[in-house]
């Protein structure tokens, strides 16, 4: 069975997305028959830490709004799906989107450039940002 985790900004389901994949304080989690999502805090707050929480929880499927390079290759390498949905609505309302086919899937990050993200692993200075632990 499948799970999709939702990129949340607060243990809600009725709380806003995250605007950024690995800066979601909340990774929502349920099953495709939508029952009751668990919430687990994304301590790490980046995209390896979120993947990580994601593997663990044994999700085939992740909801966000937007993804740098460096947590999509993540995803990527863990045979996880993304999906995109737009900003500013609920966890609810992504979950609803997904189950009637209204989302699309991610090819490639959503965010290019700007932040350190965590695409410094093949960067010169690979694991000197926070964001490159572990």
């Amino acid at each position: 069975m499948s799970k999709i985790g939702v990129m949340m900004s607060a243990e809600s389901t009725d709380g806003q997305m995250s605007s950024h994949f690995g800066k979601a304080e909340w990774i929502m989690v349920t099953n495709a028959d939508n029952a009751v999502p668990m919430f687990v805090k994304n301590d790490g707050l980046n995209g390896k830490s979120a993947v990580e929480i994601a593997i663990r929880l044994g999700c085939t499927d992740m909801i966000f709004s937007e993804i740098g390079n460096g947590a999509f290759g993540h995803l990527q390498a863990a045979g996880i799906r993304g999906w995109v949905a737009p900003e500013q609505i609920s966890g609810q309302q992504a979950l609803n989107m997904f189950a009637q086919s209204q989302l699309h899937a991610v090819e490639a990050a959503t965010k290019q450039g700007g932040g350190m993200g965590c695409c410094c692993r093949s960067e010169a200075g690979a694991g000197s940002h926070s964001c490159c632990r572990g």
